[in-house]
């Protein structure tokens, strides 16, 4: 029996023009209303799934920032810290990289240090709140930082995301978009945020039903039996997923749940 309903944002849920298709809100009510708890899991900052689900608030998980960040009601479950000093040789690393630019991501906002047009599209597609300042590490004194994000504009797979290796003793080093590689704490991913989840409320993966299509969905994937990935997921993905379903712009996911709720 699931009890628990995981889905992914970019790629996922929303279709390839970006937009949250108006049956994902009635079907997330019906969910919870029969008592199937559902979780958005994203890379997005907690303030940006706010603007997507804000009418549900009160009835949903948010896994933002890629696991770092648990919220239920406004209240974080699980938010989780990387230390100021270890931030400082990353940080060194990605500004020498030509093409890309350090994202702070911290729980009140995301610190940019360029205006550069692109940059700033990029980031506000993410964040709902953030800052453009002269240096992230000193702006960001004041909050508590869960991921340093990198924006790659040649394409972060076969760039940034090599270049970032070497920080894989200390970080976790996820390649979350195409042009999108995010550092995190050890052990941190969306895998980590499922199961605090799942810790809070008593469920278990066997009753857990999971939905995504890039390689940082993957984590999130080995804690639900229900493992799904949408056709135009990426084909590591697909290897890992026990079940495929119809693509982001053919509603998969609410195609995949209506067969398992008759509710739906």
């Amino acid at each position: 029996m699931i009890r628990l309903v995981a889905a992914d944002m970019d790629g996922t849920l929303l279709n390839s023009a970006g937009k949250l298709p108006a049956v994902y809100p009635e079907a997330i009510r019906r969910l919870t209303g029969h008592g199937v708890c559902f979780a958005v899991a994203s890379g997005r900052q907690y303030f940006n799934l706010l603007a997507h689900f804000g009418a549900l608030r009160e009835q949903i998980f948010f896994l933002s920032e890629n696991g770092a960040r648990v919220t239920l009601r406004g209240v974080d479950l699980f938010l989780d810290s990387i230390p100021f000093a270890d931030l400082k040789a990353p940080l060194q690393a990605i500004r020498s990289l030509p093409g890309v630019d350090p994202v702070l991501c911290g729980a009140k906002s995301a610190l940019i240090e360029s205006d550069d047009p692109l940059l700033v599209e990029n980031t506000a597609k993410y964040y709902a709140r953030y800052e453009i300042v002269p240096d992230v590490l000193e702006a960001a004194e004041s909050d508590r930082i869960c991921k340093l994000a990198v924006f790659d504009r040649n394409g972060a797979e076969h760039h940034s995301y090599a270049q970032l290796q070497s920080f894989r003793e200390r970080f976790t080093v996820t390649l979350s978009g195409k042009e999108w590689t995010d550092l995190m704490n050890p052990g941190v991913n969306k895998g980590l945020g499922l199961a605090k989840i799942q810790e809070h409320l008593g469920i278990s993966p066997h009753e857990t039903m999971a939905f995504g299509d890039y390689l940082n969905d993957c984590p999130m994937m080995a804690r639900a039996e229900w493992s799904c990935a949408v056709a135009n997921a990426h084909p590591d993905l697909k290897k890992i997923c026990r079940f495929e379903t119809l693509s982001n712009d053919e509603n998969g996911v609410f195609a995949a749940l209506k067969q398992q709720f008759s509710f739906l």
